[in-house]
C-alpha cells in the first residue's frame, strides 16, 4: 500500500487527501476480507476468529473463539458503507482533476 502511495506522491498530481482516501479504501478492503473469513468459518469449531487491527492494518487472532454472526454481519455492513463513501470521494476527486485537465486543453 505504501509503495503505491509513494509512487503517486512522486507524480505530484494528487494531493494528500487523495492519497489518504486511497489508503482508506485499501484498508477497508482488507477489513472486509477478515470479516468475510470469519463469517465463512463461523461453523468451524477449530477456527480461531480474527479481527482487524486498525493500528497494525492487518488481521490478528481474536482471544475468544466464538463468532457471533450478527456482530460480523453488522461489522461487514458498516465497513461496506465506509468503503462506498471512500470510493465516492475518490471518484469526486478524480472528476475534479479530469475537469481541470480537459478545461486546460480548451
Amino acid at each position: 500500500m505504501a509503495d503505491i502511495s509513494q509512487e503517486i506522491a512522486k507524480l505530484g498530481i494528487y494531493d494528500n487527501t487523495f492519497i489518504r482516501l486511497q489508503q482508506a479504501v485499501e484498508k477497508a478492503a482488507k477489513k472486509q476480507a477478515v470479516i468475510a473469513q470469519n463469517i465463512a468459518n463461523a461453523n468451524n469449531p477449530d477456527y480461531v476468529a480474527l479481527e482487524f487491527d486498525e493500528a497494525l492494518n492487518k488481521a490478528v487472532k481474536r482471544s475468544n473463539k466464538q463468532i457471533v454472526i450478527e456482530d460480523e454481519m453488522a461489522a461487514m455492513s458498516k465497513n461496506q458503507i465506509e468503503h462506498s463513501a471512500y470510493i465516492k470521494l475518490l471518484a469526486s476527486k478524480i472528476s475534479v482533476l479530469r475537469t481541470a485537465v480537459t478545461q486546460g486543453r480548451k
